[in-house]
């Protein structure tokens, strides 16, 4: 039988931490963060974990 592989997305917690000091920063001095330049770095921050599915999902 083929074995499934379940990928889900998520960001590194350094990228979360990272795109929050971004904000912050652009806040205090007035400014707009470049959401479009935050979207395509998450876009390459993007990361995969295999899901392993529980005994009751694979029947």
């Amino acid at each position: 039988m083929a074995r499934k592989v379940f990928l889900t997305a998520y960001h590194p917690w350094w990228f979360r931490l990272y795109v929050v000091a971004v904000h912050t920063f652009a806040y205090l001095i007035g400014m707009e963060a470049d959401t479009e330049k935050l979207e395509a770095q998450g876009r390459k921050a993007t990361r995969y974990r295999e899901i392993i599915p529980a005994d009751e999902a694979s029947q």
